[in-house]
């Protein structure tokens, strides 16, 4: 019958439809559920901006979380300075600590070693016959400190500093570097770069003590070399130093206008061979990227933004300066700071840190590089420059990094063994320098300078700072930027009701 045909017909296009419909439903609950939706805990814009202020100076740390030790700090005493910290009950003290514990975790390792008689005389030896020594590579101890927002990881065990081919040979460094210069200075490029380097399409930067030349050996499409108009690596002076920071900054700036999308700067400087200088004449690699900044950076910037989420718009480079202030790890200059990383990629680092790139900043990486050549003995040093997107007019934002700059030494610059092995490459950083120790000699170097210097301003001196580096700040208008100097004030004026 016709009839019956077409309602099997009709039955059977029906059972089509359902069977696609069903299978399209459980199709989209599969990719609806294979997404991990995590809900914003803080609205879009909220992230507070990075600021240098502190709540406490670190004296009021050491008297009220630390029980008022009179000891020395030591990355060797972290792991039980982490437990006194946690049973503290002021309020401010418990709320820091939670904060370590979201970014920190550290770890305290011992490591026994047996030590034959005919091996012991050639222990000592490396030891500088001190048995005290011997003592401690017998039962050597491990501190672990591990990241948990960047991932990033150091092993600190201080006695294996002594091990052979670490040290520097007999000639003192400062006549080394000197003979290092005259017998490179004749046949010296950057000496003569009118003539001996390449130039960028639209010229060169010049100024009284510096210049530019194109990187003849591109690795981004703005790529140049900043170098300075002395030869030798070491014997530059902080206006120098400053001047050449300065033409930086305006080679930024015609790139940026040369092409509008390249708006991430970076200054990267190696000193002397010993830290992969192709020259010995001072120079520092500058270059800029379109679409973000180089990987290591963008990935502290993403792990901040995920700290932001999960912390109610706190900013993790707040936190993360705040934490090191409390343990004596930070210094100041008027509204830049510096703090001996507890996580540093190799010896000595420090990272110092701005809202901008402005010349507390330039001056504090100037004097941390004098403490490397100058107290600590370390000309070859590495530094990396990461600065906030080149926005013309417009002040940072929460999206933005501070201006970055991370400085390490590289051990003697006499001494041909690299300091950098499978370990730093793929693993995790071995350091041999307390961090502990660093954060002194940097204190020193600005306390010779307090001419012109505040070695370690009080918290409400840096408020001071801040606010004036606030006031012209575009961002202060827009209601969703939390700001951080109230919370401070506030802050400021319980710690001296409590004092």
């Amino acid at each position: 019958m016709p009839g019956a045909r077409l309602n099997k017909k009709l039955l059977l296009c029906g059972f089509f439809v359902a069977t696609f419909s069903v299978f399209g439903w459980m199709r989209l609950l599969f990719l609806i559920n294979s997404y991990e939706f995590k809900p914003r805990r803080h609205a879009p814009g909220m992230t507070s901006l990075f600021s240098t202020t502190v709540p406490y100076h670190t004296d009021w740390y050491r008297q009220h979380c630390f029980g008022n030790t009179k000891e020395n700090f030591t990355i060797g005493k972290l792991e039980g300075l982490l437990e006194g910290w946690h049973s503290a009950q002021h309020p401010g003290c418990r709320e820091l600590h939670k904060i370590f514990d979201d970014i920190y975790e550290v770890t305290r390792k011992s490591g026994q070693v047996v030590i034959p008689d005919t091996f012991q005389t050639k222990v000592l030896k490396w030891l500088g016959n001190n048995y005290d020594l011997l003592k401690d590579v017998k039962l050597q101890f491990v501190t672990t400190v591990f990241n948990l927002i960047t991932h990033e990881s150091s092993v600190f065990n201080p006695i294996r500093s002594k091990r052979p081919g670490v040290a520097t040979a007999d000639k003192d460094v400062a006549i080394y570097v000197d003979e290092l210069a005259k017998e490179t200075e004749n046949d010296c490029d950057f000496c003569a770069y009118q003539f001996k380097t390449a130039e960028d399409t639209f010229g060169r930067v010049e100024s009284t003590h510096s210049a530019t030349a194109a990187n003849t050996f591109k690795y981004d499409s703005f790529h140049a070399i900043i170098l300075l108009k002395t030869h030798h690596p070491t014997a530059f002076t902080e206006e120098q130093f400053m001047d050449f920071t300065n033409t930086a900054m305006k080679w930024f700036m015609k790139c940026y206008d040369t092409d509008k999308q390249y708006r991430y700067p970076h200054l990267m400087w190696d000193s002397l061979p010993k830290a992969s200088a192709s020259q010995v004449h001072p120079h520092a690699q500058a270059s800029l990227s379109a679409a973000r900044h180089y990987g290591i950076m963008e990935h502290i910037r993403l792990s901040a933004e995920h700290y932001a989420d999960q912390h109610d718009g706190s900013n993790y480079f707040s936190h993360l300066l705040q934490i090191h202030n409390a343990l004596g790890l930070t210094t100041f200059l008027g509204n830049a700071s510096a703090m001996a990383y507890l996580t540093p990629k190799k010896d000595h680092e420090v990272f110092i840190m701005s809202r901008t790139s402005g010349e507390d900043f330039f001056r504090l990486i100037y004097y941390t590089i004098r403490t490397f050549i100058d107290n600590l003995k370390r000309p070859a040093f590495s530094m990396a420059m990461f600065l906030p997107r080149l926005e013309p007019f417009s002040a940072p934002t929460s999206e933005d990094i501070p201006a970055v700059a991370r400085i390490i030494t590289r051990g003697p610059p006499d001494n041909p063994r690299n300091d950098i092995s499978a370990m730093e490459l793929f693993a995790a950083s071995n350091v041999n320098v307390d961090p502990f120790t660093v954060i002194q000699h940097i204190k020193n170097t600005i306390s010779r300078n307090k001419k012109t210097a505040q070695p370690s301003p009080h918290v409400d001196n840096v408020l001071i700072d801040q606010k004036k580096e606030d006031a012209p700040q575009a961002t202060q208008d827009k209601p969703g930027i939390k700001q951080d100097s109230k919370d401070a004030e506030n802050q400021v004026q319980e710690h001296q009701e409590v004092l």
